[in-house]
């Protein structure tokens, strides 16, 4: 039915914890892949990874872009979702096969966003936090249909390319990535899936006019550590900073993340640090 791509760089510790997330909460719904780029310090982790998990990894190769849309086009599902290995899928989804079909048969439907909800209120920036409701909407049964243009563009009610748990045709997903790897090859654009998010944004006005989430979001990224030297403004480690070579220990001495063990009860914004080495065993 959808199938779900997983960026990962040098986050072993994480990326077990987004896989286990998938596995239980979202696994009714999607065929995983996840397209690595780990430095060599990184190959014992990667390979005890592709050991204890059943789903394709796929190195990135020299255009990430390709390789998105060499994964897509392959795909036999007729949906997409994107995440970042420090995404966590924290609650069940609970979305009813069918529900798809009904939601994108709607032109006027962008995305389904995993991580937007009644929930989010709030929003962290540059270090500043800011209030950013949902304010405008409509539900239709366990739905929230959120009209995107109603709110700044970037507002998280605004920002229907993300490749934070949205889920997308897959027919928009080989349309856009056929464009972006055109211009990636005239612009050389940065490899990196924050730039992809970045490329993204050159569709936003080409997209429908609703986005859809749920009542309460089930998706939450966790910006302990940073292993991009792109997009820097983004905050990442101010209240849960792990350093990078801290985290490969534990995960090389065989600890793991316990995600039963993690404290989700006050979600209010899609990045959102969570205590992740709290729940290590």
């Amino acid at each position: 039915m959808i199938t779900s791509i997983v960026f990962s760089k040098d986050r072993p510790l994480q990326l077990d914890l987004c896989l286990k997330s998938i596995q239980k909460n979202f696994s009714d719904s999607t065929n995983t892949v996840v397209l690595h780029k780990y430095s060599d310090e990184y190959q014992e982790a990667l390979n005890t990874l592709m050991g204890e998990h059943s789903v394709r990894f796929v190195r990135q190769g020299e255009s990430i872009y390709q390789d998105i849309l060499d994964i897509v086009i392959k795909s036999e599902n007729k949906y997409v979702c994107m995440f970042t290995d420090d995404n966590i899928v924290y609650r069940p989804a609970n979305i009813h096969p069918s529900a798809y079909a009904n939601i994108f048969a709607a032109p006027e439907v962008t995305c389904i966003s995993l991580r937007l909800g009644h929930n989010i209120n709030t929003r962290y920036h540059h270090g500043y936090r800011s209030d950013d409701i949902c304010y405008k909407y409509q539900e239709i049964y366990d739905f929230v249909f959120i009209p995107k243009t109603l709110y700044p563009y970037g507002s998280y009610w605004s920002y229907s390319h993300s490749v934070d748990g949205h889920i997308f045709k897959k027919q928009d997903i080989v349309r856009m990535f056929n464009e972006l790897e055109y211009l990636n090859r005239v612009f050389h654009y940065k490899q990196t899936p924050n730039e992809v998010e970045s490329q993204m944004q050159k569709f936003w006005t080409q997209s429908g006019q609703f986005m859809v989430s749920l009542k309460h979001s089930i998706v939450v990224n966790s910006p302990n550590n940073r292993v991009s030297d792109t997009h820097t403004q983004n905050f990442s480690g101010e209240k849960f900073n792990y350093d990078t070579d801290f985290l490969l220990g534990k995960y090389l001495s065989g600890k793991r993340i316990d995600l039963d063990i993690l404290d989700f009860s006050s979600i209010v914004c899609p990045h959102q640090e969570v205590d992740i080495a709290g729940a290590l065993v």
